[in-house]
């Protein structure tokens, strides 16, 4: 018996010709306990009864689908004298070639058939799409490959804008009091705070539009008057953070600081005719191992120029830290 002939006529009944009659005879190829793998994510049926619901669900969402088969093949191999394995390929469209599908599978099936009396019956059927988009020589599918790269990709981009801010592309406040942390585990440093000087007043000269660009403005102005091993970030609305990594003499922090405020006074505003004013606090590290602390010593610092007249720099002293009160 022509096993290849059989399993044709079968995947015709199955797919082609689908009227009540031939989609029956392709069910009663089906032996009552065979056990079929299909493509979909929930096609697996052990027997000829759960097979036959699956189908009818699958005729009714076909409905009105035509479909052809373009091309196949099939090699029958015995195994044993009562069981012969099927093998083949068949790609199928909804259109004949030439013309526009929006179905076109190349499908892979194995069938084991078993005898039963004078005839054979389809003990086992496993059907499978191949990746076709694997190029010669590799073995894993690139589909596959590309997949896992992508969601990488999108993992990182999405933890990196998770610590950005969107106005300025420096660091929010959680990415800087991250990565600050991370330098200064890596030895001392200085934390700078800075404030824009008076910033609703340009926000209520200007509008919001305006005062973000200011905003974006300094950020620039921050990014290029540091260096890159300086952790820079916007950790509020006016407010900015810097960690200079490997700074402890109070001098030197001081000169950075005097620097930056020059830059952020000379293009800060230019976009709009302003003068943009900043204000910072300095806490040089000593042995503190986390930049909570420094913030809140620069803060004093901070409040210590916005009292004196702001547009300025002042370096936190124990003494700014507050007086306990008296029991």
């Amino acid at each position: 018996m022509d096993l290849c002939e059989i399993t044709r006529q079968l995947w015709e009944d199955y797919l082609i010709v689908r009227t009540p009659e031939s989609l029956t005879r392709a069910m009663n190829r089906l032996a009552p306990d065979c056990v079929l793998i299909g493509t979909g994510k929930h096609e697996f049926y052990l027997s000829r009864e759960r097979m036959q619901q699956a189908l009818e669900v699958e005729v009714e969402q076909t409905r009105g689908c035509r479909f052809y088969i373009v091309d196949e093949w099939c090699q029958e191999m015995p195994l044993t004298e009562d069981v012969r394995l099927v093998y083949g390929g068949l790609r199928v469209r909804d259109a004949e070639l030439g013309k526009p599908a929006l179905v076109d599978m190349d499908s892979r099936y194995t069938l084991v058939y078993t005898r039963q009396g004078e005839d054979w019956v389809v003990r086992h059927g496993h059907q499978s799409l191949p990746y076709t988009e694997q190029a010669a020589g590799e073995s894993y599918p690139r589909t596959l490959i590309e997949q896992v790269k992508e969601a990488r990709h999108l993992a990182d981009r999405m933890t990196r804008l998770a610590q950005k801010d969107p106005v300025t592309g420096l660091y929010n406040h959680r990415g800087f009091f991250d990565e600050a942390n991370v330098r200064l585990a890596e030895g001392p440093g200085c934390f700078m705070v800075l404030d824009l000087d008076d910033f609703k007043q340009i926000n209520d000269t200007y509008g919001h539009i305006t005062g973000d660009d200011i905003l974006r403005q300094t950020g620039d102005v921050l990014r290029s008057a540091t260096r890159s091993v300086d952790v820079v970030g916007r950790i509020g609305g006016d407010e900015y953070a810097i960690f200079c990594p490997g700074v402890t003499q109070e001098a030197v922090a001081l000169a950075i600081a005097r620097r930056i405020i020059r830059h952020v006074n000379a293009a800060a505003g230019i976009s709009v005719g302003c003068t943009v004013r900043l204000s910072i606090g300095i806490a040089v590290s000593s042995t503190e191992t986390d930049t909570r602390p420094l913030f809140e010593k620069a803060d004093r610092a901070l409040y210590k120029v916005k009292r004196s007249g702001k547009n300025s720099c002042c370096l936190y002293m124990p003494q700014d830290d507050p007086t306990p009160p008296q029991p």
